[in-house]
C-alpha cells in the first residue's frame, strides 16, 4: 500500500486497494481474501467491516496487514495466515503441519449424521466412529460436536497433525470423547486395541505423484506432500484402507472414504472385491462428481 495519511486508509479503500492488488497477482476471489485477511487484523467478523467501511486503520494495524498481504501474494495460503479455518460451522485451527479442510471433506460429517439417524433402536447421536488420517481433527471433532453421545477414535501418522487435532477438540469441548492415537493407518488401532465401530472414515491422501507437479503453489509449497500424495495410482492408501476395513466396522456399520473425482471405478472395485463388505456405492459431491466411497460390512 503506497504511504498516505493514516486518515486515507479507511478499511473500505483498504479492501479495494488489495482486491486489486491481488488481482495483478492472480490470487483468486481477491476482495473475499482481503477481507479475510483485514478481519483477522482488525479482531473483527468480516461483516462488522461493512459496517465501518469509513473508518480508518490505525499505522501497526496496517504495518501487520501489509506483512499477511505479502505473504499471501507469494501464495502462501489465506487460512495458515489466520490460522482458522470454518468446517461444519466450526472454527477449525489450522497449521501448515496440516491440510486445510476442503468444503467437499465435511461431507463425510453429513452422511455420518443422515445415517446415524436410521441406524434403529439406539439413540441416534449414541455412535463409534474412527476417523482414519485425522489432520487437524477437523471430521472427528465436528462428529463429536454434531452428535453429542458419539465417542471417536482418531488416527493419524503425524505427532504434529495430531496436536492440532487435539487443540481443536479442547477448544470445542469434546476432548473427552475424541482419542487420538499416532501411527499409520490400521496400526494406530492395533497398539491401542480399538474396537470395531459403527462409522469408519477417512480423508486420505489420493493425489498421484504426477499431478502433485501441477498443483496450484499454494498446495504444492504449503500443504504437507505426505497427507496428498498416495503413489502412482493415487488410490494405494484407499485400497490399503478398505483390506483392512472389515476389521474395525461393527456387523451392519459403514465405511466411507473420501476420494478423488476420477477415481470412483477404481475404488469401488476395490471395496467390491473385499470379503465381508456390502453395499458397495460412490457418492457424488454438489458438483455430480465422485466424491465419497462408502461400503458397508455384513451383518
Amino acid at each position: 500500500m503506497p504511504d498516505c495519511p493514516s486518515d486515507d486508509w479507511t478499511i473500505g479503500r483498504i479492501i479495494e486497494w488489495t482486491r486489486g492488488f491481488f488481482e495483478k497477482k492472480d490470487i483468486a476471489q481477491p476482495r473475499l481474501e482481503a477481507e479475510i485477511l483485514l478481519a483477522h487484523v482488525l479482531g473483527r467478523e468480516r461483516i462488522d467491516l461493512y459496517l465501518k467501511y469509513d473508518e480508518p486503520v490505525a499505522d501497526a494495524a496496517r504495518s501487520e496487514f501489509r506483512e499477511l498481504v505479502r505473504r499471501r501474494a507469494d501464495h502462501e495460503p489465506t487460512r495458515y495466515l489466520v490460522g482458522t479455518c470454518e468446517f461444519m460451522s466450526l472454527a477449525m485451527k489450522v497449521t501448515p503441519d496440516c491440510l486445510i479442510p476442503r468444503p467437499e471433506t465435511e461431507m463425510l460429517v453429513e452422511e455420518v449424521l443422515r445415517r446415524a439417524k436410521t441406524r434403529g433402536p439406539a439413540p441416534a447421536d449414541a455412535v463409534a466412529a474412527i476417523d482414519l488420517c485425522t489432520g487437524s481433527g477437523c471430521v472427528a471433532v465436528s462428529l463429536a460436536v454434531h452428535l453429542p453421545g458419539s465417542r471417536v477414535v482418531a488416527t493419524d501418522v503425524s505427532a504434529a497433525a495430531l496436536a492440532v487435532a487435539r487443540a481443536n477438540a479442547e477448544a470445542h469441548g469434546v476432548a473427552d470423547r475424541v482419542a487420538l492415537l499416532e501411527g499409520d493407518l490400521y496400526d494406530a488401532l492395533d497398539a491401542a486395541d480399538a474396537q470395531p465401530a459403527d462409522f469408519l472414515l477417512a480423508n486420505p491422501p489420493y493425489v498421484t505423484e504426477a499431478e502433485w507437479q501441477g498443483l496450484a503453489p499454494e498446495i504444492r509449497e504449503h500443504e504437507p506432500r505426505g497427507a496428498l500424495v498416495a503413489g502412482p495410482r493415487g488410490t494405494e492408501v484407499i485400497e490399503r484402507i478398505v483390506k483392512g476395513a472389515r476389521a474395525y466396522l461393527r456387523p451392519g456399520a459403514t465405511l466411507l472414504v473420501e476420494i478423488a473425482a476420477g477415481q470412483g471405478a477404481a475404488a469401488a472395485e476395490a471395496a467390491s472385491g473385499v470379503r465381508g463388505l456390502t453395499d458397495v456405492k460412490i457418492l457424488k459431491d454438489y458438483a455430480g462428481l465422485d466424491r465419497i466411497l462408502a461400503a458397508c460390512r455384513a451383518p
